[in-house]
């Protein structure tokens, strides 16, 4: 976020530098934005460290995307993992 707006934000794997920021205006990804938003505001763990967690679990794969999520009102994220071809998403708690 940023102010009130939402912004979508893509980073450099290589860094971790933010390479790209444009302001989230669809509608479909606002809804997404805000339910993603409640999500946090429920979550005790960092995405980051959901996201370690979930490497950790599955040697070999690394992380290429992390959404958080409400599931039954529980803060959850989705963790997207990849090793050569293969993706591989998991759940991790952030609660």
């Amino acid at each position: 976020m940023k102010g009130n707006d939402f912004m979508e934000v893509v980073a450099d794997p290589k860094t971790g530098a933010s390479a790209e920021a444009e302001k989230i205006t669809d509608a479909e990804d606002l809804k997404a934005a805000t339910s993603q938003k409640a999500a946090m505001a429920k979550a005790k763990v960092p995405l980051l460290a959901a996201t370690e967690t979930a490497v950790k679990a599955n040697p070999g794969f690394v992380a290429v995307s992390i959404f958080p999520d409400l599931k039954n009102g529980q803060a959850t994220a989705e963790v997207t993992l990849l090793q050569g071809t293969t993706l591989k998403k998991v759940t991790e708690k952030l609660d």
